[in-house]
């Protein structure tokens, strides 16, 4: 049993030395090249600072911030619907957009847009809506020079829909995809697809 024990002792201390002498990590540590050995900084790891990937994140930010920043200039539009009729008055509604405008008029540097009439057709009525805006926003106190270079008539941002569009889009919306019928969608026949 004692020979056996020191035999075992002397396999261990050659694998010992064999992993010590043969571990290029470990020269480092033992007189070897003092900067292989080292770990590895953060900064090696990653390599070079011009073709480091981008952080988590940035590429698409700047693309939401661009998003963000136009849905809030479409909050200064006021369209068509928001005039009653072909006249330059204001819907109750209307009236209370303007004044939710007029309260974040100092603070963006937004235009406000007066939506102009289908394809240009009333440049008279469009004219005499900007004026009305203009009219209002002077009276809750606003200068008029100020508010006259910052209102426009102008088409909205976004396209609106057809008839057909906004009937197909109700009812999707309101009753689901397939309840109703079939309609056009199998070939059968009732439901409100046209």
């Amino acid at each position: 049993m004692r020979g056996n024990g020191w035999m075992m002792w002397a396999v261990v201390m050659v694998l010992l030395g064999g992993v010590l002498a043969g571990c290029a990590h470990c020269h480092g540590w033992f007189g070897g090249d003092p900067i292989r050995g080292a770990r590895a900084t953060h900064e090696q790891r990653l390599g070079p600072p011009y073709d480091r990937p981008f952080p988590l994140g940035q590429v698409t930010d700047a693309h939401w911030e661009t998003q963000q920043t136009n849905a809030e200039a479409a909050d200064f539009i006021l369209y068509d619907h928001e005039f009653i009729g072909n006249t330059a008055k204001l819907t109750p509604k209307g009236q209370k957009h303007l004044v939710q405008i007029a309260l974040r008029l100092e603070h963006v540097p937004f235009p406000i847009v007066v939506e102009q009439s289908p394809d240009g057709k009333y440049p008279q009525l469009d004219a005499q809506r900007r004026q009305a805006v203009i009219d209002y926003l002077v009276a809750m106190g606003y200068e008029k020079e100020r508010i006259e270079n910052r209102v426009v008539v102008a088409p909205a941002f976004a396209e609106g829909l057809s008839a057909v569009e906004g009937e197909a889009a109700y009812y999707s919306t309101f009753y689901g995809q397939f309840y109703g019928g079939t309609g056009r969608r199998y070939g059968g026949t009732g439901g409100f697809w046209r």
